[in-house]
Parts: C-alpha cells; structure tokens; sequence
C-alpha cells in the first residue's frame, strides 16, 4: 500500500462518527421508523409489504350476528304477523247464550230489534271471533226496517261486501259514533236499500237496510243515539 493510499484511509477513519454519538442524536427519527415498520411485513423475498388491517372484521362481526338474531325470530314473525283472508278461511255457526249476552251489554241499541237470529263467524284454523252477525226488523211510527247487523272482531276479514263499504258518501256523527252512509238503491222488493259503517272507540260495524221511506236518518238518530 503506497503512501497516498494510506492517507486517503486514515483521513475516512477521522471523518467516521462514534455510532453511540450519533445514534443518540438520530434516535428520535429511528423510533418513529420503527413504528411504522410495526404496519409492515417482509415477505420471503425481502421485500417490504404492508400488513393488511382487520378493522373491516368488526362491522362484518356485527352484520353476521345482526343476520343470525333476525333468522332466529323470523318464524315467530311469520307465525304473529296478521294477514287478511276471506270466506275460504271462516265458518258460520250459531251464537251461544253468552255471545248474545255480550252483544246486548256493548250495543244497548239491539235492545230494539224485533225477531232477532244471532250467528257468528269463526276463523277456521284457530276457531277466533271474526264477525257477530245479528238479523232482524225495526218498527218506528214512520217506518219499517229490515236490517242485517255485522259486528267486526277482526279486521283483517275481507268478507265479500267490504268493498262496498269503504267509500259511502254521507258522513255524521251521533253520540260519539262516525256513521258514514248512503242509499245504494232498490232492492228486489222495491225496498230502499242503504248501507251505513259506524265506528267509535275503534270497534265498526256494517249495516244493510231496506226499508219504505227515502231517508235513513231517522234510523241512524234511533239506533246510535242510545
């Protein structure tokens, strides 16, 4: 080794710094790299790959458990949601003493019907009340009245006139009741035949009647202001 040789390596050795000084004065600047390293991974080539985050893994965790709670009561749902259904899923039958008993104490009005039958509708596959039906004739100085009385137990019955019902023309309102009405036409005795919903506190019922006279009032202020 010459001479200049020699002089370049000694002057390398002088410029080096001591690696405790200089990693005191660099060891704020390694910390954070070390951190970041900390999201990373070395493949099997040595080459830098960031590691994949699993924090996508909570809001799947929550969709999957959200998924298998709603299958869970999914058929509790299918078994108490009501669905509408019409005369192939009812049956008639006749009303017993104490349905009778019932009707009279929460319509006092039928206190004024002559010669009354009293029927029932059942749901055919757990046997609950659908509708009360009560038949029968109404005298007044003015008139006289043949009616067909329906009192809803369950609205989820589309019976074949229901559609008849829903958009009656007359409106008033006695003694608490909503009564929508109208004159629908002759029936085949020449009778005047009217339809009339009434409801209050929730509970409706559907009326057909025929009688003489062109007005129907006089039997709404009858029946409804008891």
């Amino acid at each position: 080794m010459g001479k200049f040789e020699r002089d370049i390596r000694k002057k390398l050795k002088n410029e080096v710094e001591d690696f405790d000084k200089w990693y005191e004065k660099n060891k704020s600047q390694l910390i954070r790299f070390e951190k970041e390293l900390s999201d990373e991974a070395q493949t099997s080539n040595n080459t830098v790959q960031l590691k994949k985050k699993k924090w996508w893994l909570i809001p799947v965790a929550f969709l999957l458990v959200a998924v298998s709670v709603f299958l869970c009561f999914l058929p509790m749902m299918r078994e108490t949601t009501p669905s509408y259904f019409g005369d192939e899923a009812v049956y008639n039958t006749e009303m017993t003493e104490e349905d009778r008993d019932k009707v009279l104490n929460e319509f006092p009005f039928m206190a004024e019907i002559l010669y009354p039958t009293f029927r029932k509708i059942l749901k055919t596959d757990d046997n609950s009340l659908v509708f009360m039906i009560i038949r029968g004739e109404i005298e007044t100085e003015q008139d006289y009245y043949f009616l067909t009385l329906q009192i809803e137990y369950n609205s989820y019955y589309n019976f074949l006139a229901k559609p008849t019902y829903q958009e009656l023309e007359n409106e008033t309102i006695v003694n608490s009741y909503s009564v929508h009405y109208e004159l629908i036409g002759l029936d085949p005795d020449g009778l005047n035949l009217y339809r009339i919903l009434a409801e209050r506190n929730g509970q409706k019922t559907y009326w057909e009647v025929h009688c003489f006279e062109e007005s129907i009032l006089q039997f709404i202020d009858l029946i409804f202001a008891t």
